[in-house]
């Protein structure tokens, strides 16, 4: 999984008085209409989920086929042992089953102007990509002449006819070595360069294991910027391999959550799934501010499950629970 991005990583700076309006939002009072319009909410941002994949993951693809509809965004990651050929042949095989591929691009990990160019147009050409995911990458030194997303996005090999819009990082937990003002400057600045382009900028966040920071980062970056979101959620997976992908990635304080929610040892022994998250951000007060929204799922247990999971929620086969934390699957 390319599922952490680094430097790329952006988090609200949020006043008093707007921390308070968050957490109303997180606390407001439901009416008695709400769980069958929580439910229609929960149900319809299953339906438009997006998903990710590694390009050499033949199995993963294979189910993306078989359990995902057509049309769905599917993006496919960058790994450092994948080669172009496989970035474009798992594009391709995606387009030609009827999805939208998103491939990953890793800043870092191009060596040189040419090999982006050339990279794109095989996308675009043999793969019928529109769309791609802009990343800096997860290695310290660059093996050519981007050093981040932003200096990738600036490259004049982005200039193909055929691309409609960039996805960037964005990161409702921060990041420890860069302050928020200056990754939230750097989004933003980001999201021009994609507009300067003639081009349609989306941001795909990182997993989080708490709404509470999603709901944050959503509300402070709805204050700048209408552009679509998808939140990263983990699909379904034992709690031990979320936390070596939390570790992995910075994700900090909502996986201690994670960690708490889960303390008993019968917990430990089946999978975690990001219901909870998914039923407080469909219920929040604040849904129609947070628009538009849609979650994007990493299937860490596995496409397939994760793709069974969600597929029984869009279809309505799920009961809130009466404790007010998540939803349970019932198909």
């Amino acid at each position: 999984m390319s599922a952490c991005r680094s430097k790329d990583r952006s988090s609200p700076t949020i006043t008093v008085t707007e921390a308070v309006t968050v957490q109303s939002a997180l606390t407001a009072p439901l009416s008695a209409a709400e769980p069958a319009t929580v439910r229609e909410r929960i149900a319809g941002l299953a339906r438009e989920a997006s998903y990710e994949v590694a390009a050499r993951d033949a199995r993963g693809i294979d189910a993306a086929i078989a359990r995902l509809s057509p049309g769905t965004l599917v993006s496919v990651t960058w790994l450092p042992l994948d080669d172009d050929e496989a970035r474009v042949l798992a594009s391709r095989r995606l387009r030609e089953a009827g999805f939208e591929p998103v491939p990953h691009i890793a800043a870092r990990m191009v060596t040189s102007d040419d090999h982006l160019q050339r990279l794109l147009r095989r996308l675009c050409d043999e793969a019928g990509v529109r769309q791609l995911l802009v990343i800096s990458g997860d290695v310290k030194q660059a093996s050519g002449p981007f050093e981040d997303s932003a200096a990738l996005i600036a490259s004049a090999a982005f200039a193909q006819p055929a691309l409609s819009r960039i996805w960037l990082g964005g990161y409702p937990e921060g990041h420890p070595k860069v302050d928020h003002a200056t990754l939230n400057a750097t989004l933003d600045a980001k999201i021009a360069a994609v507009r300067a382009l003639g081009m349609t900028p989306g941001v795909i966040t990182q997993f989080c294991f708490d709404a509470d920071p999603i709901l944050r980062w959503l509300l402070d970056f709805r204050a700048r910027h209408d552009v679509p979101v998808r939140i990263g959620l983990a699909g379904p997976a034992g709690i031990r391999t979320l936390l070596r992908f939390a570790a992995i990635c910075g994700v900090g304080a909502s996986a201690r959550s994670l960690v708490t929610r889960s303390a008993s040892i019968a917990r430990l022994l089946v999978d975690t799934t990001p219901d909870p998250i998914i039923r407080d951000l469909a219920e929040t007060a604040a849904y129609h501010d947070l628009q538009p929204m849609g979650f994007h799922l990493f299937p860490f247990g596995g496409l397939d499950r994760t793709a069974r999971w969600m597929g029984s929620v869009a279809a309505g086969g799920f009961e809130l629970r009466a404790s007010a934390s998540g939803f349970q699957v019932t198909e």
